[in-house]
C-alpha cells in the first residue's frame, strides 16, 4: 500500500523542455544550466538553445542561444506568477520555502522509524 505525496499535478511546459536551458547568475557574471523545472520557476534572465534546420545536414542547421520570454511558474505548481514580485536572481518558491531542501534526521528519529 502505498500513498502518493505531492508532486502528483502535470507541469505545463511553454518550451521544449530538451533543449539546454539556462539562466544568468549576476553575482558570478555568467550563464548556469539548470533543469527545466528550475527554469520555469526562474525569476530573472534567461536564455533557451534555439536550433533551425534539419539536424541531418550538418552545415544547414544553425544553433543559437535566444532570451526567453515566457511565463514564470511557482516551483512544482502551475501558477503563473509575476516574477517582479519575487526575489530575483531565484527559483520562486510557494512561501519562499524550497522543498527540495535536505535536513538529515538525527540518530534518535532513525531509531525509532526502525522499532
Amino acid at each position: 500500500m502505498s500513498e502518493k505525496k505531492g508532486n502528483t499535478v502535470k507541469l505545463h511546459y511553454d518550451f521544449p523542455t530538451q533543449r539546454c536551458c539556462e539562466v544568468f547568475l549576476p553575482n558570478l557574471d555568467r550563464w548556469h544550466r539548470v533543469t527545466a523545472r528550475e527554469f520555469r520557476s526562474w525569476c530573472g534572465k534567461r536564455r533557451i538553445l534555439h536550433i533551425e534546420g534539419d539536424h541531418r545536414l550538418k552545415p544547414e542547421v544553425t544553433v543559437e542561444y535566444r532570451d526567453y520570454d515566457g511565463p514564470t511558474y511557482l516551483y512544482g505548481s502551475n501558477k503563473k506568477i509575476n516574477p517582479s514580485k519575487y526575489t530575483q536572481h531565484k527559483i520562486a518558491f510557494l512561501n519562499d520555502k524550497d522543498p527540495r531542501e535536505f535536513r538529515p534526521r538525527n540518530h534518535r528519529e532513525k531509531a525509532f522509524l526502525y522499532e
